[in-house]
């Protein structure tokens, strides 16, 4: 398997094993079969059945192993995000349709997201995210002037920005923080998804941070759940004895 670069390789691992699945019931090879054919250790196999098996796509069954389950409503092309690495494959399997780049002036509480003084420029990157079915997401990024310069020559139609930031400045992506409401859409962005004005969409605010705790994105999303829902699993974290 050749891996992608800036993309986790348990998710591509993921991907792979759900791509496969055909049949309900369907024995899933063993941990150490899986290891042989991706070339990857053990914690690294069972991070990819544990995504299929928050999305439902697997169960495990103790002394027998790892089952095909049906699919969630039936709709294997829903994707579950669950965590950034997901984000960064959501980029992966869309394309990007720039609007604009330029560095602004940011607004005052873009600015406290990104820990910037007040009046600070940033860059800032407008443009509509794409899937099969047509224009899904408007979004509008603002990153310091460091970061956007070094992507400015950048071919990012094809990828996430956080993922051309792992992959282009080696700063690894550790925690995204989200805010989630529903709103109408504005004219303009109506107008590039290609719906009526005034539609109901989800509204997201996400800041992404770096390893080091640094805000390296922040990004305002319009995202109409018709053409590509938007699901999470959240789960619970086993407790230690």
């Amino acid at each position: 398997m050749n891996y992608r670069p800036g993309i986790p390789r348990y998710l591509q691992i993921a991907d792979a094993i759900r791509h496969d699945l055909r049949d309900e019931g369907e024995r899933i090879s063993s941990e150490h079969a899986l290891c042989a054919r991706f070339k990857v250790s053990r914690p690294t196999i069972r991070q990819a059945l544990d995504v299929l098996v928050q999305e439902g796509r697997l169960y495990r069954h103790a002394g027998r192993g790892t089952f095909a389950t049906p699919v969630p409503g039936g709709d294997r092309k829903l994707r579950v995000i669950g965590s950034v690495g997901d984000m960064m494959a959501l980029g992966d399997e869309t394309w990007f349709k720039f609007v604009s780049r330029e560095v602004v002036l940011l607004p005052a509480n873009i600015a406290q997201a990104l820990r910037l003084p007040p009046r600070s420029s940033a860059y800032c990157i407008v443009g509509v995210r794409n899937a099969e079915t047509g224009p899904f997401q408007h979004v509008t990024a603002y990153m310091p002037l460091t970061i956007g310069t070094a992507l400015s020559e950048e071919d990012l139609s094809k990828t996430s920005l956080i993922g051309a930031i792992e992959r282009v400045l080696g700063v690894p992506i550790k925690l995204m923080e989200q805010v989630v409401d529903a709103a109408l859409a504005p004219r303009q962005v109506a107008e590039l998804l290609q719906i009526r004005a005034r539609s109901p969409l989800l509204f997201f605010e996400r800041t992404y941070f770096a390893a080091s705790g640094e805000p390296v994105e922040h990004t305002n999303t319009w995202q109409t759940s018709r053409r590509y829902p938007y699901r999470i699993v959240l789960s619970r974290a086993e407790r230690r004895s």
